[in-house]
């Protein structure tokens, strides 16, 4: 073997032992049709067949979708609601965790606060006992953070809490996320860290996020900052994600990349540690880019509360776009579908499947300019 493919074996060995380290996930090496699945899965990614003979190794299962927020980056600030509000029953949870024994990743969010299903640490517990290789993730506003629940999560299973707060002042933290209180959240954080520092668990980790908003432009600094002195394990710093439901970018391209600049600065001075944080290359933002997206081959896959499967991107969603539902049909007829067949091979073609892709697309394309879609038409059209 040449010495750079013995360098990148070994880079890749190591990257690999780390996250087992993190994730407390040596377990896996036990289970090798987990891994079997997940290398499968990757070449399968790379070489996007219709069908799949893999099965998605990153799934979302949504315990609620009611909130206690009202977050401007949320379907909600646009009018918009789910069909129904609802959380998952404990019974419904099994049926759906059970089409997937190859899971590595497990998300327990969708369009809701997780912390409000009165079952959660029940949950939790399942899934740990289903899948004790996997990690186990919540998103959560943080607001509900008590003193009983962080006594109980170091115990709970939970490999990993993200915290989304998006904001660096209370002024800011009002206008974006609506009914929550940032010195709260922060008062909640310290105490999550004090319980898990108290049982001398490793886990779960804890992480902060921040979403590139139009409203919180010049708070990243601010925010890394305010993680380093919480005393978190890392941060993700997100470019808002293209829903579909009327965002529109005010940013300019200097200012996004100075800020990010900034930060990435910041971090560095800090020696904290960022998990996500968004590519120089803005490539995704060209307007004669062509159509292409890897959530068709199982980037990852969500499941709502009811067991309507979407694709695990943030569109589309149940009220746009679903390919069917894991209570009535199973995983892999789903998965191996017509409808799923048919928009992975127009996608193959870069050409746009349906309705709530095309307005992801366009997001993405007129980023930087205010949404115009006359300008992505006319681009597309000259492109044509």
């Amino acid at each position: 073997m040449a010495g750079g493919g013995l360098s990148q074996m070994l880079t890749r060995l190591l990257d690999t032992y780390r996250k087992l380290e993190e994730n407390r996930a040596f377990s896996v090496l036990l289970h090798p049709g987990v891994l079997a699945n997940r290398r499968r899965f990757l070449r399968e990614l790379e070489q996007r067949p219709l069908v799949m003979r893999s099965q998605p190794t990153t799934v979302e299962i949504e315990l609620t979708n009611r909130c206690d927020l009202a977050c401007i980056q949320c379907l909600r600030s646009q009018g918009l609601r789910p069909y129904k509000l609802g959380d998952i029953t404990p019974e419904h949870f099994e049926r759906i965790l059970s089409q997937f024994p190859h899971t590595m990743n497990l998300s327990l969010n969708g369009f809701g606060e997780p912390l409000l299903h009165r079952e959660f640490f029940t949950l939790v517990a399942h899934a740990r006992a289903r899948l004790p290789w996997a990690k186990i993730v919540i998103y959560s506003n943080g607001n509900r953070l008590d003193e009983a629940t962080c006594e109980r999560l170091p115990e709970s299973g939970l490999t990993e809490i993200n915290v989304s707060i998006d904001a660096a002042s209370p002024a800011t933290y009002k206008k974006v996320r609506r009914g929550g209180n940032l010195t709260r959240v922060h008062d909640n954080l310290r105490r999550l860290v004090g319980a898990r520092r108290r049982t001398n668990a490793r886990l779960p980790l804890i992480g902060v996020n921040y979403v590139l908003l139009n409203e919180n432009e010049g708070e990243l600094v601010p925010f890394i900052e305010q993680a380093a002195e919480l005393g978190v394990d890392f941060v993700n710093c997100i470019s808002y994600a293209t829903y579909d439901w009327g965002f529109q970018n005010r940013r300019t391209r200097d200012s996004y990349r100075r800020e990010l600049d900034a930060a990435r600065t910041r971090l560095g001075e800090l020696r904290l540690r960022c998990r996500t944080f968004p590519s120089d290359d803005l490539s995704w933002t060209d307007p004669m880019a062509r159509f292409d997206c890897r959530f068709f081959w199982g980037e990852s896959v969500r499941v709502t509360y009811d067991g309507t499967m979407t694709l695990g991107c943030c569109t589309p969603f149940k009220e746009t776009y679903s390919y069917g539902n894991l209570l009535t049909t199973p995983f892999e007829e789903i998965w191996n579908g017509e409808a799923i067949r048919h928009n992975r091979l127009l996608t193959l073609h870069h050409e746009v499947p349906n309705a709530s892709c095309a307005s992801c697309d366009k997001t993405c394309k007129t980023f930087f300019d205010g949404g115009d879609e006359r300008k992505y038409i006319s681009l597309a059209v000259a492109g044509n």
